[in-house]
């Protein structure tokens, strides 16, 4: 039995995937080793199925469950996520944080082995939330933009262009603006540009991004950009 990229499910293969959530959930329920569940999640396909089913249909915290476990698994073995990309698109939709986040997170793992360009679609959208301003949506996309660095190279300037544009935004904590959540932001940031300063095409303004942090009030941030440029400038 195979998803079908966001279709209704016929009513048989329905059925069958009700019967395999009550299986799932209790297995779940039990709290079972998450390894295990990633490793069964990654050699069952009818278990990836219902994991989604279960995202899909339920309202309880063990959806939170699934979507990790599919995220862990997009880190292992992308390839066998992959065809579910549409549907966790759709999790970035989702009221549910916890949802959301474990979407940004799967999605930059699938843009490697994305052979149909399916992020391209999804590109403005997915790089626009940066500027969220709940500080670990944002942190989530910066964190992980060097993965679409790696895959597609052609995005780095317009990448490196919005991150670099991190320190003006203002993030909230509690509804009120929060300077300490834009240094937070930047921490993020720096970290990106580690993993690919050397094939970025905008280096002076990267290293003139890491100078500006020397003095941040944020101390492990200031660290940080000490070691940043330690090691990158020449």
């Amino acid at each position: 039995m195979r998803y079908n990229k966001g279709n209704e499910h016929p009513s048989a293969a329905g059925k069958e995937l009700c019967m395999h959530k009550e299986s799932l959930l209790a297995y779940l329920n039990a709290k079972p080793e998450l390894t295990q569940t990633v490793l069964r999640a990654g050699s069952d396909p009818d278990f990836r199925n219902t994991l989604f089913f279960i995202v899909r249909t339920e309202r309880s915290t063990v959806r939170y469950s699934c979507t990790k476990t599919i995220r862990i698994l997009s880190e292992q073995q992308p390839q066998t996520v992959y065809p579910y990309f549409d549907e966790i698109a759709a999790w970035l939709h989702n009221t549910n944080s916890f949802i959301k986040w474990d979407s940004i997170l799967t999605l930059a793992n699938l843009v490697a082995v994305d052979k149909e360009n399916r992020f391209d679609l999804l590109y403005e959208e997915y790089l626009a939330l940066i500027r969220d301003p709940q500080m670990i949506t944002a942190a989530n996309v910066a964190g992980n933009a060097w993965k679409l660095v790696q895959a597609r190279p052609e995005w780095e300037p317009d990448i490196t262009k919005r991150l670099l544009e991190v320190p003006d935004i203002v993030y909230l904590h509690h509804g009120e603006p929060s300077p300490e959540c834009t240094r937070v932001l930047c921490g993020h940031v720096l970290n990106c540009f580690d993993h690919y300063f050397d094939a970025s095409k905008r280096q002076a303004e990267i290293l003139q991004f890491a100078q500006n942090l020397l003095d941040c009030p944020r101390k492990a941030v200031a660290k940080s950009a000490a070691r940043f440029l330690r090691q990158h400038s020449t």
